[in-house]
């Protein structure tokens, strides 16, 4: 089990992370809105494409970033709710080496992640 300081620990991490994220977040959308005012005085084809591929990378960014920002934020909720650093599958408490590494982890290595609902 987790001892209560190794627990705020990880809250303290993963506040850090979740407004890390939600930076990046922020920085990418206001990227995508300049790219796509930049789109209007395109030159030529070949500037349109690196325009639109810049503006796809970060679109796919921000959408691993907003699927990671879901997960802190469900970790987050456990620490809420006690039951944080136990297997969402078995009940088993997560090694904390397992959590150092992923923070938000939710299963043992060897459980998988659980079922999408």
């Amino acid at each position: 089990m987790l001892e209560s300081r190794d627990v705020r620990r990880f809250q303290e991490r993963l506040k850090a992370q979740r407004d890390s994220i939600e930076s990046r977040i922020a920085t990418n959308k206001r990227g995508v809105q300049e790219t796509v005012r930049d789109e209007s005085g395109v030159g030529d084809s070949g500037d349109e494409s690196n325009l639109l591929s810049e503006r796809d990378v970060e679109i796919d960014e921000t959408d691993l970033d907003r699927k990671e920002l879901a997960q802190v934020k469900r970790a987050l909720e456990r620490i809420e709710q006690g039951t944080y650093g136990l297997s969402e599958v078995s009940g088993k408490p997560i090694p904390i080496e397992r959590l150092e590494a992923v923070p938000f982890a939710t299963t043992l290595v060897d459980e998988g992640p659980p079922e999408a609902d």
